[in-house]
């Protein structure tokens, strides 16, 4: 079992409900707590670097173009997922 399965896993016991971006699931980090209005729930963290690389051999895409691809699909929070992303400098 890889990394990424064990922490979807894991995820799927803390947070039965939790979005996952499958097609990209090597760049799945972790998952973390999140509290909100007076609630918490446990979420798919991702790292910003691995998705752009993920996107770009998934769909043959320039870096500008899984960037755009990440900003428009993923960052916006349309619909019902808003993910955790990791970013590092």
């Amino acid at each position: 079992m890889s990394v990424q399965q064990e922490i979807v896993e894991k995820l799927k016991e803390l947070n039965p409900k939790a979005i996952l971006l499958s097609e990209l699931q090597n760049a799945l980090i972790g998952f973390a707590k999140h509290f909100a209005d007076g609630e918490s729930n446990f979420y798919a963290v991702y790292d910003f670097e691995k998705l752009i690389f993920e996107l770009k051999n998934k769909f043959q895409l320039s870096r500008t173009e899984a960037i755009e691809y990440y900003d428009f699909n993923i960052a916006d929070g349309s619909g019902s997922f808003y993910p955790i992303i990791l970013y590092k400098e």
